[in-house]
């Protein structure tokens, strides 16, 4: 490993025993196709990571992202661009293996379709999705086209795809203050985004069932290697933000999904929706600061339904905490709590009660003890409730929702 290889930032390294891999997967040339990008387990060892640095993926595709997030968040785009490199920050990486091969150890995996937040990407939860997949997931980070991301892209053409020159989605943005039209516009979307999760999983269970699907980006990943290796008995929809309530509406109206992970759920979608009978297991892993009475209760709600329910709130985190941006930026939300829990604490306390929860339900990963040892030194970081927190609202949507 060279020199500027070992200097490479990264977000934290995947907690499981396997180092993953990566890939990158688009159908169609048309809007209705499907993104996501891919993580799942290899056969090397996570502790053999810094050996394959050359191969990690950026964590920020391209700077069309990086505008597009200070669109969203009415900041000048200089502030992204240029003050990282005034500061000495180089690029952040994930530390993934760009295509490697997917491991031989298993019959098959457990499969995870991830959804991501309102004015998020299928980046912007890296470490949760890398680090499911190190404990023996395969996980599709999908990248929603609902306009909810500050920016995706399909190609309308072989030609285009060749020579790389992309149709580009922009971000609709949301209304200052809440109402009826807003309302039927998140609610729109949502459905738009189970639409999307649902072909994307009829996609991965063709690939699965040995039907050709051609990946329309460029990728040495042969996509065969899927074929079989998904565990049809254990898939899970799971999702930050508006992505936990695009996650429930999947669990409610497709039987195929076997549990549903919630990730500091953003409920305002479902607010008047019928009450979703989900019968499948469910978590909910929230933040200490994000949520207003009106959430708290539809949660509350649905953690008292019928079934299996387990319910954690992380003290002293954000909105921002269950996504990678933390640790890349530093806290920005929430400026009242002074003292924030650890970007990076916070991000495997989620990770660790996540798989835990995964292991005690349809028993994989096998081995969760790592995830066990952790959870109990930092039992102090987290309680088995909801807790209410005060502070003046002042409710706009920015990015992460």
């Amino acid at each position: 490993m060279n020199k500027e290889q070992s200097k490479k930032l990264h977000i934290p390294y995947p907690t499981g025993p396997h180092a993953t891999g990566c890939m990158e997967l688009m159908t169609e040339y048309s809007e209705e196709g499907c993104f996501a990008r891919v993580f799942y387990p290899t056969n090397i060892p996570t502790d053999q990571l810094n050996k394959y640095s050359d191969k990690w993926i950026p964590w920020i595709p391209n700077d069309m992202y990086l505008k597009a997030f200070a669109h969203s968040l009415g900041l000048p785009y200089f502030i992204f661009k240029y003050i990282p490199p005034i500061i000495g920050q180089a690029p952040y990486y994930i530390p993934t293996i760009s295509d490697a091969p997917l491991s031989d150890k298993e019959q098959s995996y457990p499969f995870v379709i991830f959804s991501h937040g309102y004015a998020a990407t299928r980046f912007v939860c890296s470490e949760f999705c890398n680090t499911l997949a190190s404990h023996g997931f395969i996980v599709a980070a999908i990248e929603h086209r609902d306009k909810s991301s500050p920016l995706t892209y399909y190609y309308d053409s072989p030609e285009s795809a060749e020579q790389d020159k992309p149709t580009w989605v922009n971000y609709r943005h949301f209304h200052e203050t809440y109402n009826t039209d807003n309302y039927l516009l998140k609610n729109s979307q949502l459905k738009v985004r189970h639409r999307e999760c649902t072909k994307l999983l009829n996609t991965f269970l063709d690939i699965n069932a040995g039907r050709s699907v051609k990946n329309v980006l460029k990728s040495s990943f042969d996509l065969n290697q899927f074929n079989g290796k998904i565990n049809v008995n254990k898939i899970i929809t799971s999702g930050f933000s508006f992505g936990g309530a695009t996650a429930m509406y999947n669990a409610c109206y497709d039987n195929r999904y076997h549990v549903a992970i919630i990730i500091d759920g953003w409920m305002f979608p479902l607010k008047s929706e019928p009450f979703l009978n989900i019968q499948q297991p469910i978590l909910f892993i929230n933040t200490h600061t994000f949520h207003i009475a009106v959430n708290l209760r539809l949660i509350r709600q649905y953690f008292c339904s019928k079934g299996i329910r387990k319910l954690y709130t992380i003290k002293n985190t954000t909105h921002e905490s269950p996504t990678d941006t933390p640790f890349i930026h530093g806290y920005w939300l929430d400026v009242q709590m002074l003292k924030k829990l650890d970007a990076k604490t916070a991000l495997y306390l989620q990770s660790s009660l996540v798989v835990q929860f995964l292991r005690d339900i349809i028993g994989c990963p096998t081995n969760s003890d790592n995830a066990q040892i952790f959870i109990k030194e930092h039992s102090d970081d987290f309680v088995e409730d909801v807790i209410p927190y005060r502070k003046k609202i002042i409710r706009k949507i920015g990015i992460l929702q």
